[in-house]
C-alpha cells in the first residue's frame, strides 16, 4: 500500500445532532451553504478533501503552514456570518490539524495521523482549533497567530498522550515571522553593486541553546552594514528564510538581488568562541575573503568593526576604523548585559507565539538593565516588553506599567541618542499618546537612519506618511522595503494596501491586503472600503462582516484608530464604510 507524508486538517459541526433533531431541512440547508466557503477554501490553500461525512471534513495538505492558515480563515468567516445569521442558521465548527505518514487507498487516507487529527478536532474549543506539537514545532513564528499550551492529551483509541496546543489570535510581537516554503513575492531585475545578503551564522556549537546568539549575532551585523550608505543590505528577515533551505549562493542572489554574501559560523567553547565568516560572489559563489576568529563574549564587538570595516573595504573600497567606530552601536558597560539582551530578543522574537515567552523576555531585559543600568539596549526593548505583556495580560499589569515603559524608554534616548529601537518606540509614543505629529516623524526617520535595514520601522513610518497625507512619499517607502526584504512582510503588505487605498488606488489596494498570510483587522476594513468604491457591493458587505466580527470593532471605532490628518482621507473611507453599513 502506497505511503506518503502530509498534514491532516479535521473539521466537524458543533452540535449537529441537536441541530438535526430540530429541523433537518433548515441544517442541510446550512451546512451545504457553509461547505461552499469551506471547500473553496481548503483549495485556495493548496488542499484536497478526501474524506466527508455528513457534518465532517477530512483534507490534507502538503503543507503544514498553509493547513493552519487554512484552517483560521475558516474560522474567521463562519464567526463573520453567525454574527449576521438567526439563531437557527449559525453553524459553529472545531478544527483539528495534525502531520504524520499515512497509507494511501482508493484515494482515501488512513492511520494515525488521521485519527489523531480527528481526536484534536473533538478537544477543540467551538470556533476554535487545536494542533498537536508535531504541527506547533513546524508551523509556529510562520503564521500570524498565537498558542495556548493545552497540556498532554489523552485522546480516544490513541495510545499514547499527545501534546497539543490552541490557536489564538495574534498577540505581542510578529516581526520575526519566517516561514520556510516562502518565496519572494518581489523579483528584483538587478543587483546594486554594492549589494550584500548576511546570511544566518550557523551554530556549530553542541548547546543548541546558542542559537540566540548566533542570531543576534547576525542582526547587530546587517544593522551595522546598513548604515554604510554604498551599500545595500538585505534585512534580516529575508536572509534568514534561507537558513533552512538548501539553496546555492547564486540562486540566493538572484532571488534577494545581491552582488555578495556573508556567510558564517560559531563554535562556542565555554567562555571562548571561534568565528567563522566568508565573503562569497553571489555571481559564481567563488570565496572572495574568509578568516576565523578567535575570540570571547568580551571581545566581540571589536570583532564585528573588524568584520564591518573589512566586508565594506572589499566591496567599497578602503575604510578608516574610525568610521567603522563612529557608525557602531554603543558598547554596555558589561558584556553580561549583551548577553542577557541577545537571551531576551531571541524570547521576544517568538513572544507573539505564547504568554510565556514574552514573560521570559521581559524578564531577561529587565535582568539586563539591573547588570548594566546604563545599557541603553536593555531599557530599549524591556519597554517593547511592557507593551507586549499588555497584550497577553490585560488584567494583571499594574496601573503603573505605561508610566515605568515611558521612564525606561526615555532613558535608553538619554543613554544612547542612536539607539534605533528606543527612537521607534518614541515615535509610537508621540503619536498615539501626545498626537505630536512633528516629533513622531522626527524618530521614526531618526530610526531608519540609524538602522536603514528595519522594514518594521519602514512600514511604520509608511504609515505615519499616510496618515499626513502623504501616500506618494510613502509608498517609496515600501518599495525600498520591498527592496530589502523580497519575501514582503505582512505589515508591509498592508501598509502598500494603505498607501493604496489613500492614493485611490483601490482595485491596487485590494491586491496588496489579497497578498497577505493572515487577513488583520486593517486589512479587512479597508478592504471592504475598497470594494464598496470599485462597486463591488456584495464583496464589500461580506468582507465587512468578517472585519467587524473578527476585531470586535464597530467602524465608528476603527476609523478613530486611523488617525488621518486631512479631513478629505477620512471622508473616504467613513463614507465607504457607511454606504456598507446601511445596506446590511
Amino acid at each position: 500500500m502506497e505511503r506518503k507524508l502530509c498534514t491532516i486538517l479535521a473539521l466537524d459541526v458543533v452540535g449537529f445532532s441537536k441541530m438535526m433533531a430540530t429541523d433537518e431541512d433548515q441544517t442541510l440547508k446550512v451546512l451545504n451553504s457553509r461547505r461552499e466557503f469551506i471547500d473553496a477554501c481548503i483549495n485556495e490553500h493548496g488542499g484536497s478533501i478526501f474524506n466527508t461525512a455528513g457534518d465532517s471534513v477530512l483534507a490534507e495538505f502538503s503543507s503544514p503552514v498553509r493547513a493552519v492558515e487554512c484552517g483560521v480563515q475558516i474560522q474567521n468567516k463562519s464567526m463573520a456570518i453567525n454574527a449576521e445569521s438567526d439563531e437557527k442558521d449559525q453553524m459553529r465548527y472545531r478544527v483539528g490539524i495534525n502531520i504524520g505518514d499515512v497509507m494511501v487507498s482508493n484515494d482515501n487516507l488512513f492511520g494515525d495521523a488521521v485519527n489523531i487529527a480527528a481526536r484534536l478536532e473533538a478537544q477543540a474549543i467551538a470556533d476554535g482549533i487545536c494542533i498537536s506539537d508535531n504541527i506547533y514545532d513546524l508551523v509556529n513564528l510562520k503564521v500570524k497567530v498565537s498558542y495556548e499550551d493545552a497540556g498532554e492529551l489523552e485522546l480516544k483509541n490513541i495510545g499514547r498522550p499527545i501534546k497539543a496546543y490552541n490557536v489564538l489570535k495574534c498577540k505581542g510581537a510578529t516581526r520575526g515571522l519566517r516561514s520556510d516554503d516562502a518565496e519572494p513575492q518581489v523579483k528584483i531585475e538587478s543587483a546594486e553593486p554594492g549589494s550584500l545578503a548576511v546570511m544566518l551564522f550557523k551554530n556549530l556549537s553542541s548547546d543548541e541553546d546558542q542559537e540566540y546568539f548566533c542570531e543576534g549575532f547576525s542582526e547587530d551585523l546587517i544593522s551595522a552594514f546598513s548604515r554604510f550608505k554604498k551599500l545595500t543590505v538585505i534585512a534580516s528577515n529575508a536572509t534568514f528564510a534561507y537558513s533552512g533551505k538548501d539553496k546555492s549562493p547564486t540562486v540566493v542572489g538572484q532571488e534577494l538581488g545581491v552582488r555578495y554574501i556573508l556567510d558564517g559560523k560559531v563554535r562556542k567553547m565555554g567562555k571562548k568562541m571561534r568565528i567563522s565568516a566568508s565573503l562569497l560572489s553571489a555571481e559564481d559563489g567563488t570565496t572572495l575573503w574568509s578568516h576565523n576568529f578567535d575570540t570571547t563574549l568580551d571581545d566581540i564587538f571589536d570583532i564585528q568593526d573588524e568584520l564591518v570595516e573589512t566586508i565594506v573595504s572589499n566591496i567599497v573600497g578602503n575604510v578608516e576604523r574610525d568610521q567603522v567606530k563612529k557608525l557602531a552601536n554603543k558598547k554596555p558597560e558589561k558584556m553580561e548585559a549583551y548577553d542577557l539582551v541577545l537571551q531576551g530578543l531571541e524570547y521576544h522574537r517568538r513572544s507573539s507565539v505564547s504568554a510565556e515567552n514574552n514573560k521570559k523576555a521581559l524578564s531577561l531585559f529587565t535582568k539586563a538593565t539591573e547588570v548594566d543600568p546604563n545599557y541603553a539596549r536593555a531599557h530599549a526593548w524591556k519597554t517593547c516588553s511592557l507593551a507586549n505583556n499588555s497584550e497577553w495580560f490585560p488584567d494583571d499589569m499594574p496601573e503603573n506599567w505605561m508610566n515605568e515603559a515611558f521612564s525606561s524608554v526615555n532613558k535608553a534616548i538619554d543613554l544612547d541618542p542612536n539607539d534605533p529601537e528606543a527612537h521607534r518606540i518614541l515615535g509610537a509614543v508621540k503619536l498615539l499618546f501626545e498626537g505630536d505629529f512633528e516629533k513622531a516623524i522626527f524618530h521614526h526617520e531618526k530610526a531608519i537612519e540609524i538602522c536603514p535595514s528595519d522594514t518594521y520601522h519602514i512600514a511604520r513610518y509608511a504609515v505615519l506618511l499616510c496618515y499626513l497625507g502623504e501616500p506618494e512619499k510613502a509608498m517609496e517607502q515600501i518599495k525600498r522595503a520591498m527592496r530589502i526584504d523580497p519575501f514582503c512582510s505582512d505589515l508591509v503588505l498592508e501598509t502598500e494596501g494603505l498607501c493604496n487605498f489613500v492614493s485611490g488606488e483601490f482595485e491596487s489596494a485590494i491586491a496588496s491586503f489579497k497578498k497577505m498570510q493572515i487577513e488583520t483587522r486593517t486589512s479587512l476594513f479597508y478592504t471592504a472600503a475598497s470594494l464598496r468604491k470599485i462597486g463591488k457591493s456584495e464583496d464589500a458587505k461580506r468582507v465587512l462582516k468578517v472585519a467587524q466580527t473578527e476585531s470586535g470593532m464597530e467602524n465608528e471605532k476603527f476609523v478613530a484608530s486611523q488617525l488621518f490628518q486631512r479631513e478629505s482621507d477620512k471622508r473616504s473611507l467613513v463614507g465607504a464604510l457607511e454606504e456598507i453599513q446601511a445596506s446590511l
